[in-house]
């Protein structure tokens, strides 16, 4: 099945399209509503302690995951084998999953952290913990929409999201979130070149 799909660059590229779409209806229905754009997210970050924490927070976690998956190399050579039909295995394929890291990066960040965090801030209004239930049900969303990655998967990014979820409510700026989010679409993709290189 696998080898009567279509070249890796064509799911890189109608993705990274489908989620440009996405993000582009986002901001349309904003721009129509005139809702303030900095509400969305557009906006220079608050200078803050706690964002520090939480960013440091987010790296380490994601790093000592990346650590913990390699140390065992044939878990991490059998899960590469599972997705291998979604992830770069060659420099030539990384080449064109760098449009899907940047387009993912932006676009989810918009849709997941600015535009439904912020309305549910406002469906939320009046309700003890409002802010974190605008957290929490954008971040379970977005991870289950990774389920083809298994539910360990699911899990960690259930964590990185409440985590970036947090970054941008504090900051009140999409724009650390859309920075750490490309890094490590990035840095998951090269390291699945590197390791599947070593394979071969």
């Amino acid at each position: 099945m696998v080898d009567s799909l279509p070249p890796k660059k064509h799911l890189f590229y109608t993705n990274g399209l489908m989620l440009i779409i996405g993000a582009l209806l986002v901001m349309t229905s904003w721009n129509i509503s005139d809702r303030p754009w900095h509400d969305l997210g557009f906006a220079w970050p608050v200078k803050d302690i706690y964002i520090s924490y939480l960013i440091l927070i987010a790296c380490f976690f994601y790093l000592g995951d990346i650590v913990y998956g390699l140390s065992d190399k044939k878990k991490y050579a059998k899960k590469i084998r599972e997705i291998s039909f979604i992830i770069p295995l060659n420099i030539a394929e990384f080449k064109h999953y760098i449009f899907l890291a940047l387009a993912a990066g932006l676009c989810e960040e918009i849709i997941f952290r600015g535009f439904l965090i912020t309305y549910l801030k406002h469906v939320f209004s009046g309700i003890q913990y409002s802010d974190f239930w605008a957290v929490i049900i954008p971040a379970i969303s977005f991870s289950i929409s990774h389920i083809y990655q298994g539910w360990a998967a699911v899990l960690k990014i259930i964590i990185l999201s409440i985590t970036l979820g947090f970054i941008f409510l504090y900051s009140g700026s999409l724009l650390y979130v859309i920075l750490i989010h490309i890094l490590i679409d990035l840095i998951s993709g090269w390291i699945s070149v590197i390791e599947s290189r070593r394979q071969t």
